[in-house]
């Protein structure tokens, strides 16, 4: 159940998004009736976004992919994952940050990497929220990239603190042939 402070924060981020929003005046606005729910077409499960459970602590983050173990949490919360790549977004529109980190991620997983180190800033030089980091773990939950994470922590203050984050990514399945 989500607790009253998540709540409170998704209405602030809703209506930040919906500022300087105006709704369309069309008189003969026809609304379609709502289809059933075997017209609704089913996301395949590689490509529905995968439902972290996330702990929100202060600015700090953290979450594991549903099954895993939370021993993965506490060292990659500790800062005991030894980085094998960096994705720094600083200066970057949501749109391009957000391609960034999925081919960033993608690579990495393909090249065997265990942990990348996401450096998006607390927003203290963006107007309004910390945009970058609030659109991260949505990010890491989407297709291609939510299958290959298995959790994800704010860093520790050596490594960024609250303006970074740590991705541990699943270990490449090799499929051995025949």
């Amino acid at each position: 159940m989500a607790k009253r402070g998540d709540r409170d924060e998704d209405r602030s981020a809703f209506e930040t998004a919906m500022r300087g929003v105006k709704p369309i005046k069309a008189p003969d606005t026809v609304r379609p009736k709502r289809p059933s729910e075997r017209a609704i077409p089913q996301i395949p499960a590689e490509e529905a976004p995968v439902r972290f459970e996330i702990v929100r602590t202060g600015e700090r983050t953290e979450a594991t992919a549903p099954g895993i173990d939370r021993k993965h949490l506490r060292r990659l919360r500790a800062g005991r994952v030894a980085i094998e790549t960096r994705i720094d977004l600083h200066g970057l529109h949501s749109v391009d940050a957000r391609e960034t980190v999925r081919r960033a991620l993608v690579e990495a997983a393909e090249a065997g990497q265990r942990c990348a180190l996401v450096v998006h800033g607390r927003g203290r030089h963006s107007q309004g929220d910390a945009v970058l980091k609030e659109a991260l773990p949505v990010w890491l939950a989407e297709p291609p990239v939510g299958s290959l994470v298995m959790a994800f922590a704010s860093a520790t203050p050596a490594d960024g603190g609250a303006g970074a984050t740590y991705v541990l990514l699943r270990r490449r399945v090799v499929r051995k042939p025949g």
